[in-house]
């Protein structure tokens, strides 16, 4: 499968809306209660993006990967760290992917295009914050990061550790 990794447009709210709801399914089944993943909407992510999309913040960025028929497999998007940790800068916010597509090296595309455009834009770090028992703690501890911080969260009345990873020094290639 030959995937482009492009800039989101308006159009791609609905495809990445159904990749954030299918990811979320798949990845968190048996982690986030069954009801809560239940519930995800895609229509209701697919007005999430849009607004995401359209918000005239230059900041943040956002990122689809598209197959030969345009339809999209997975995204990332980031910008500057919502939490102004000190030794962080930049923050990815979410990476999802299809499952189909998981284990082929997209992700790691899709996190490298983010850190590109982060480190033309003068950041040098970043970090990520992903739910424990998530496979992406070791993808991006793979990638390079460094377990920082690790906070309670509670998703659909389940109490669950969110760990923060970080890279002190981002670059195009990731884990290299």
């Amino acid at each position: 499968m030959s995937l482009k990794i492009r800039e989101a447009r308006p159009e791609d709210a609905s495809g990445m809306a159904k990749v954030h709801v299918k990811s979320w399914q798949t990845t968190y089944k048996g982690i986030v209660p069954e009801a809560y993943l239940a519930e995800l909407s895609i229509p209701d992510r697919t007005e999430m993006w849009k607004r995401a999309i359209n918000r005239p913040e230059a900041d943040r960025l956002l990122y689809v990967a598209e197959d030969e028929e345009g339809v999209i497999q997975g995204f990332v998007t980031g910008g500057p760290n919502r939490e102004q940790h000190p030794d962080y800068q930049a923050e990815l916010y979410a990476i999802y992917l299809m499952e189909e597509v998981q284990g082929q090296g997209l992700g790691r595309l899709l996190v490298e295009r983010l850190a590109a455009r982060l480190l033309s834009l003068g950041y040098t770090s970043m970090m990520v914050w992903a739910l424990e028992e998530n496979a992406a703690v070791s993808f991006y501890e793979r990638l390079g990061a460094e377990r920082v911080k690790t906070v309670t969260t509670e998703i659909g009345g389940k109490q669950l550790q969110e760990v923060g990873l970080g890279w002190k020094h981002i670059s195009i290639s990731m884990g290299a």
